[in-house]
């Protein structure tokens, strides 16, 4: 297989419209937290939570198209890893480090109501703790996805599609073994939610074969699985990410139908998402959680009016403080990464042997 250059909008408008949904979750949660029972906000906005879904899915059909013809290549396991790892931590301990200096502020007033590893929440390792910076605890299922895909590199890419289901059997026989665990490592290989990761990477398998199905039936599933998932679970009073297994029935299943849909209908030419969508891409890989500080406004939530402007406020803070995040601190520093790419120097090396 040789590498596609052809960027799918459909992918990027998607990690923007699952960065929306993932706003709106912390949106009403900073509302439910500080309103004190004055909120605007609808409950429904919780089902902003699958927007992590719809990222995880998505990771795993980025991971298998982008790296299309690299397998068994020299340098391509560095290479990689080496990319996507400097997608992930430079905006991320910028973030971190505004909160290690609240969470520092917070320990010498007396607050020692949050247990906190700072050593492996910079790190990204696996823990029993929420990490500094909350949303990182997705960026640990992200290195451990990016962690086991390069070894897969290592293969002949004809093995890629049984070694992704031989992990994701790994996963499923993992849990049900070993399950109930306390020990964080074995907690994070074993978690449902890389069978979603999983998920992606076969979408993307089948998505470039020659087999191929009409887009718009797995779209309405995805909505109808969707909607109707979440309000069984909200009539029961459940949330669905109360359990890793039922956040992968109600939306896991449904992220993948979404992704597989979207991809192939643009393949078809059927339907593309609207393009504002895209530009959200750059705040997806960053993390704006400085204008959580706003929700520590008091009696402001009480007033309706107030409360209203707060939230769009934090909203859009969201938006532009991702964007200039990605422009200053992630574009930088994959650009500084390429200098030691080692294709380049392969490249160089072609040139002076035809010469």
């Amino acid at each position: 297989m040789q590498p596609s250059s052809k960027k799918i909008v459909n992918i990027q408008a998607l990690r923007g419209l699952a960065v929306l949904l993932v706003i709106a979750v912390h949106l009403a949660g900073y509302e439910e937290k500080f309103g004190q029972g004055y909120t605007i906000l609808p409950k429904w906005f919780a089902m902003g939570s699958s927007g992590v879904d719809i990222f995880f899915v998505i990771s795993g059909f980025v991971m298998v198209t982008i790296t299309r013809g690299w397998f068994q290549k020299t340098g391509s396991m560095r290479k990689f890893i080496t990319h996507r790892l400097m997608r992930i931590y430079p905006a991320y301990w910028f973030y971190s480090l505004f909160m290690l200096a609240f969470f520092l502020m917070q320990q010498n007033l007396g607050d020692n109501s949050r247990n906190v590893n700072i050593t492996a929440s910079f790190l990204l390792l696996p823990q029993n703790q929420w990490p500094l910076l909350v949303v990182g605890w997705t960026l640990i299922h992200e290195i451990y996805f990016y962690l086991v895909f390069s070894l897969l590199l290592a293969f002949h890419e004809r093995w890629l599609l049984p070694l992704m289901i031989l992990w994701g059997i790994a996963t499923i026989t993992g849990n049900l073994l070993l399950s109930p665990i306390e020990n964080p490592t074995i907690q994070l290989i074993t978690n449902p939610l890389t069978l979603e990761f999983i998920a992606g990477g076969l979408i993307a398998r089948l998505h470039f074969s020659e087999k191929s199905f009409s887009g718009w039936p797995f779209l309405i599933v995805a909505f109808v699985w969707w909607l109707s998932g979440y309000g069984i679970c909200a009539k029961l009073g459940v949330a669905p990410e109360s359990t890793n297994w039922l956040r992968v029935l109600i939306f896991g299943i449904p992220a993948a139908f979404l992704v597989y849909a979207l991809v192939t209908m643009e393949k078809n030419s059927q339907w593309q998402l609207p393009a504002c969508l895209v530009f959200l891409f750059s705040v997806s890989i960053s993390y704006p959680r400085i204008c959580c500080y706003m929700a520590y406004l008091g009696e402001v939530w009480r007033n309706r009016i107030l409360g209203g402007i707060v939230i769009v406020t934090m909203f859009l803070s969201s938006l532009v403080i991702g964007m200039v995040s990605f422009q200053l601190i992630e574009r930088p520093s994959l650009k500084f990464t390429r200098r030691f790419e080692p294709v380049r120097n392969e490249a160089v090396n072609e040139s002076k042997a035809n010469h």
